[in-house]
This record gives C-alpha cells, structure tokens and sequence, in this order.
C-alpha cells in the first residue's frame, strides 16, 4: 500500500474506515460464494499421481478464524463424497502464519493417516496464505493433490498495512505478516510454484 492511500485511510473518520474494511470483507465472501461449484468439482473425481484413495478436503479460514463462511462449502463438498474438515486455527487466526500452518500440517497428517492418499487444500482469504506456507515448509508437494485459494492475499493486503500504520497495538503477528513486502511475504514470494502441487487461485 502507497503511503498516500495509507495517509488517505487513516484520514477517514472511524465510521467510513468501518465501512470500508466491512466492504471488502463482503467482497471476499463473494468470492467464496462464487467458488462453491468450482470447489465441488475439485472434491470429485481425482486424477493425476494422487489419483487413488478417498478425497480429504481441509478448508482453512481467513484471518480471525471464523469458521462461518466456510459451512456452506464444507456442507457442499460433503454432498459430492469427500470430507470436508475445517481447520481449527489457534490464536482466533491472528497469530504467527507459519504457526497456523503447523497446525494445517496437523490436520493433513491426520488425514493421511487416516487413509487419504493425499489431501485438497482450500483456503480463504487470509487461510490461502496458510496454504502457501504449508505447502512451501511441510513438502506439500508430496501431501496435497491441489491447493484453491479464496481472495487471498499472497502479496500482502492494503487493509494489514493501514492497520500496522493507524493502530499497530491492534495489528497482531498475521496483521503484521500480511503487510505488503513483510519478510515472510518477500521469501514466499522468491520461491516458484513450479514443482508444487496443482493451484488455483481465484
């Protein structure tokens, strides 16, 4: 985020500085929303080197943990045969991102464990950068068939950035790891998708 658009945020009253953080969380929900069929279709039949065994779907939720917007979608893969588990994150989904996905890499070993040849991997909004860090630090390649990403900021979010320069107190680890050009960001970012598992990020 620019330091204009930053100066221009924090310039707002609170009432319209609500307004806007409330207008994009609607626009992320749609997302998700939209994305129903499109993550049906990738609960169904598998293909490719993770072809055999039942389909596992974890769905991971976006920064503050809510696990709300996420029944529909878990309710919906559950029609097509898969499970469909959502991730319990620690902190209320504030804290550490790389520590949420020790906590993802938890569910997935379960899963495994538990006779899934290989895992699908759904996240929303803040949760697909959980997915990326999983993937990236516990060999996702080798566990997830694909990983689907709701609205998710991989290269940051100007809401995060307003949020560490209005009221830094109020902006814990995630907020501050969510900051554009953050250092887990700028790793992630250095490191190709090439060799990973299936993406799709919508």
């Amino acid at each position: 985020m620019s330091l204009r658009a930053t100066s221009r945020f924090a310039a707002l009253s609170p009432r319209r500085r609500a307004l806007v953080i409330v207008l994009a969380l609607v626009a992320t929900a749609l997302l998700v929303a939209g994305g129903v069929r499109v993550a049906q279709r990738l609960a169904g039949t598998p293909s490719g080197r993770h072809s055999s065994g039942p389909a596992a779907v974890l769905l991971v939720p976006g920064y503050g943990g809510s696990t709300r917007s996420l029944d529909l979608l878990a309710a919906r893969i559950r029609r097509t045969g898969a499970s469909a588990t959502i991730v319990s994150l620690p902190s209320g989904g504030k804290g550490d991102l790389e520590v949420q996905a020790g906590v993802l890499n938890g569910y997935v070993n379960r899963a495994i464990r538990g006779g899934a040849r290989s895992v699908d991997v759904v996240g929303y909004s803040a949760g697909g950068v959980v997915a990326r860090v999983w993937d990236v630090e516990h060999d996702g390649a080798s566990k997830a068939r694909r990983i689907v990403t709701f609205g998710s900021p991989l290269h940051g979010a100007e809401l995060a950035a307003a949020g560490a320069v209005v009221d830094p107190a109020a902006c814990p680890a995630a907020c501050q790891e969510l900051v554009p050009g953050s250092s887990l960001l700028t790793r992630l970012d250095g490191i190709p998708f090439t060799g990973r598992p299936a993406w799709l990020s919508l």
